[in-house]
C-alpha cells in the first residue's frame, strides 16, 4: 500500500462522548474475526471510571483524515509497582497492520515506558497485550516492535440441553448468600490469595486492590448479588464464583466473571461444584449457555476443570509481551509450593 494513502491520521485523548464510536470499532473487529460483539458503550464508560485510569493520559483514539474514530488504545499501569503495564488496542479491520495502526501502538508503548520511573531498577518490566489469534497483519506489526507471543487465552462455552448436573459439595463447605458490606472484603482477600497462583499476578496494597475490585465487580450496572456464590467452611471463604449476564443472540448467556478456590480447598471438587451451581442458576433464568475466559496454560489446571464441566474452546486470543527492562520477575509465573 502506498504511504500517501495513510496521510492525515491523528491521535487525541478519548473522551466519554467517544464511547459509542470506540465501541463500534472494537465490535467491528470482533464481528469480523469471531462473529460476536465484544463491548458495549455502557461497559466502556464504567471501566473508564476505574480508580487509576486517566483518560487524558492513558488513552488515545485514532482519527481518520475525515474526522472519524477508526482506532482506540488504552495504556494502563495502575499497580503501585507497575511491572506489567497493559495495552488494549483495536483498529478497524481494514487498518490492521497499516502505518496508522502502528502509530497507535507506538503511542501506547511510549506511554507504558513512563511506568519505568515508578519501578525499582532491579525489577523486570514488561508490557502485556491480548488480541484475537490469527488476525492477518497483527503479528507482523507487533513483532516488528519487539513483541513476542507468550501465551494464549481461551474463551470457553457450553450449551445447556437440559437442567445442568447438580453440584456435589466438599464435606464441611456450604454456600451462603452474598452481602456486600459483610462479605466483599473477605471475598476480595480470598480472590487475591487464590489469584496469587495465576500467571501475571502482582501483589498490591490491600485497600487499593479492594477499591478497584469494588468498582469493577460491585459498582457495575451488571452487578447481581444473587449471582455471587460464596462457599464457606466455618467462617472462612473457601471459594467463590462471580457471575453476570451477557448479551447473546436475541437473549443472554451466563458469564463466569471470576472463579477462585483458595489452596487449602483445592482438589476436593469445590471449583467444579461452584461452576455447576452457577450453570444451574443461569439455566433457571432462561440463559441456555455459559461462557468464560481462561489462561490456556493455567498454572492451576483451570482448563481441565472447565472441560470436565463440558465446556469447549470457542475463541482463542494471544498474549503478547514486550520486555522494557530485564531484571527480577515480580509477577507470578509459576505456582509456589
Amino acid at each position: 500500500m502506498a504511504t500517501h494513502e495513510f496521510e492525515g491520521f491523528s491521535l487525541r485523548p478519548a473522551t466519554t462522548e467517544d464511547a459509542v464510536a470506540i465501541t463500534r470499532v472494537i465490535n467491528s473487529v470482533s464481528q469480523e474475526f469471531s462473529g460476536i460483539d465484544e463491548e458495549t458503550p455502557e461497559e466502556m464508560l464504567e471501566f473508564w471510571q476505574t480508580p487509576g485510569i486517566d483518560l487524558t493520559k492513558d488513552t488515545r483514539v485514532l482519527v481518520s483524515p475525515e474526522g472519524e474514530i477508526v482506532g482506540h488504545t488504552e495504556a494502563l499501569a495502575w499497580n503501585e509497582v507497575p511491572v506489567n503495564p497493559y495495552i488494549f488496542q483495536r483498529v478497524l479491520p481494514a487498518l490492521i497492520g497499516t502505518p496508522p495502526h502502528g502509530m497507535l501502538v507506538d503511542w501506547a508503548i511510549e506511554r507504558c515506558k513512563a511506568a519505568l520511573d515508578r519501578v525499582p531498577s532491579e525489577l523486570r518490566v514488561a508490557i502485556g497485550m491480548h488480541g484475537l489469534a490469527d488476525i492477518p497483519g497483527q503479528d507482523a506489526l507487533l513483532e516488528a516492535r519487539g513483541f513476542k507471543a507468550t501465551r494464549h487465552l481461551f474463551e470457553m462455552g457450553v450449551d445447556f440441553d437440559g437442567t445442568p448436573p447438580a453440584p456435589t459439595w466438599p464435606e464441611g463447605v456450604h454456600l451462603r448468600p452474598f452481602d456486600v458490606e459483610r462479605d466483599l472484603a473477605a471475598v476480595y482477600k480470598a480472590h487475591d490469595e487464590a489469584f496469587s497462583d495465576h500467571f501475571g499476578h502482582v501483589d498490591e496494597d490491600f485497600e487499593s486492590g479492594l477499591k478497584r475490585f469494588r468498582h469493577l465487580m460491585v459498582e457495575s450496572a451488571e452487578f447481581d448479588k444473587d449471582l455471587w456464590f460464596i462457599a464457606v467452611a466455618g467462617d472462612e471463604v473457601a471459594g467463590y464464583l462471580v457471575g453476570r449476564k451477557k448479551p447473546h443472540g436475541d437473549g443472554h448467556l451466563g458469564w463466569v466473571n471470576i472463579l477462585g478456590v483458595r489452596r487449602p480447598w483445592r482438589k476436593h471438587g469445590l471449583g467444579l461444584a461452584l461452576l455447576l451451581h452457577s450453570f444451574g442458576e443461569f439455566y433457571q433464568r432462561g440463559w441456555l449457555r455459559a461462557e468464560l475466559d481462561v489462561d490456556a496454560s493455567s498454572l492451576t489446571g483451570a482448563v481441565r476443570l472447565y472441560e470436565r464441566a463440558g465446556m469447549q474452546v470457542v475463541r482463542r486470543h494471544k498474549r503478547y509481551e514486550l520486555e522494557l527492562r530485564p531484571g527480577k520477575e515480580l509477577m507470578t509465573t509459576e505456582v509456589q509450593s
